[in-house]
């Protein structure tokens, strides 16, 4: 059940172009200005070129709805009233679609699977069962065919229309559009959000691969030492690059006082800079050792490892003491990547490793 979409929409781009062309000659003036570009002719180009794409995509859905009834010959069925209706739901809530039901994407991560045929009416291609739906692209349940939307990510936003029935699933700890069940990392999001080490980006976004710079990690660390107040309100130390009023200008004089870390040299602290994986490993290593006054024991042998030897000397004891302790481990063959800059998820990770085998003693 191929449908022409990817034609349609093709020629709805050719036709959208035409209308830019023909914006741009109306006026009759060559020069026309920026301004009159920008706050004129652009505004109504847009706004023109998206009521012919809503109304093609219109189309083509309409046609797909009906086409997956004709072998049948049985009248098309129409969605509720009501339309799409916009869900917010959680991880491991399902929706089993019926004939002629279908799922408008929008955030989050929702796998598909179905018994028959469901069209992409966005591509007008048919997807294969265990299928992850695109964001923005919307589907259609055709005929003899049921389908099971289930959602992975600890959190989803999709629309619905027709027949479905919904079944609530357990959820997760964290909201988390961009983690879901399947991401090597979700444990230990899910950890580090509901401990309060971690916050999200945003209400609903965690951005596991944005690298995190001096002035977050130090202050999760200090999140991690139970978020200490008297201890920060008695902390003093000046750097030239941290300014009173910044929100990091706190954390950065406890983390300087506590020795969880140093500047960076020329009383300089550098918090915008990205950490890399043997830094924040160093900084691990001396919050467990100056801080909590653990005494830490095991040392891996980094020639061991790939790229062993990139290991900075200030950076080997704290390195060889992650590894022995599985606070890290070997990534792709066998390399410990340690100037890389660290990302959420692994920073995330180091740290749930950390309190459930180091500082809780299991």
């Amino acid at each position: 059940m191929k449908r022409h979409g990817k034609g349609i929409l093709a020629g709805i781009l050719i036709s959208a172009t035409l209308v830019v062309g023909i914006a741009a000659y109306s006026t009759g003036d060559s020069l026309v200005s920026l301004e009159y570009w920008k706050n004129t002719i652009q505004e109504s180009i847009q706004t023109e070129m998206e009521q012919t794409i809503a109304q093609a995509l219109k189309e083509v859905y309409e046609d797909a709805a009906s086409k997956v009834q004709t072998d049948s010959g049985q009248e098309s069925q129409q969605p509720d009233s009501n339309g799409l209706q916009m869900q917010v739901v959680r991880q491991g809530d399902q929706f089993v679609l019926t004939q002629g039901s279908s799922v408008l994407m929008g955030a989050g991560v929702v796998s598909l699977s179905h018994t028959g045929t469901v069209v992409d009416v966005t591509t007008g291609e048919e997807i294969p069962s265990v299928s992850v739906l695109e964001q923005g692209h919307r589907y259609l349940v055709a005929e003899n065919t049921s389908g099971t939307a289930v959602v992975d990510s600890g959190a989803a936003y999709l629309a619905v229309e027709g027949s479905y029935q919904t079944q609530k699933g357990e959820g997760t700890g964290h909201p988390f559009v961009d983690v879901s069940a399947s991401d090597w990392y979700e444990p230990a999001v899910d950890y580090v959000y509901n401990k309060q080490l971690f916050s999200g980006v945003s209400t609903d976004s965690f951005a596991p691969e944005l690298t995190m710079n001096r002035a977050m990690v130090v202050t999760v660390f200090y999140r991690l030492a139970g978020s200490p107040e008297q201890e920060m309100s008695q902390a003093q130390a000046s750097f030239q690059d941290v300014k009173e009023g910044s929100w990091y200008y706190d954390f950065v004089r406890w983390g300087y006082v506590h020795g969880v870390t140093a500047g960076v040299g020329d009383n300089l602290f550098a918090p915008e800079q990205s950490v890399t994986r043997q830094q924040i490993l160093v900084m691990l290593h001396s919050f467990a050792n100056s801080y909590l006054k653990l005494t830490l024991t095991g040392a891996a042998d980094l020639q061991a490892y790939q790229d062993g030897a990139e290991v900075a000397d200030w950076a080997k004891e704290a390195v060889a003491w992650a590894a022995a302790n599985g606070l890290i481990s070997g990534l792709e063959y066998g390399t410990l990547r340690p100037n890389d800059a660290a990302t959420r998820a692994e920073v995330a990770d180091i740290l749930m490793r950390f309190e459930q085998r180091i500082q809780t003693g299991q």
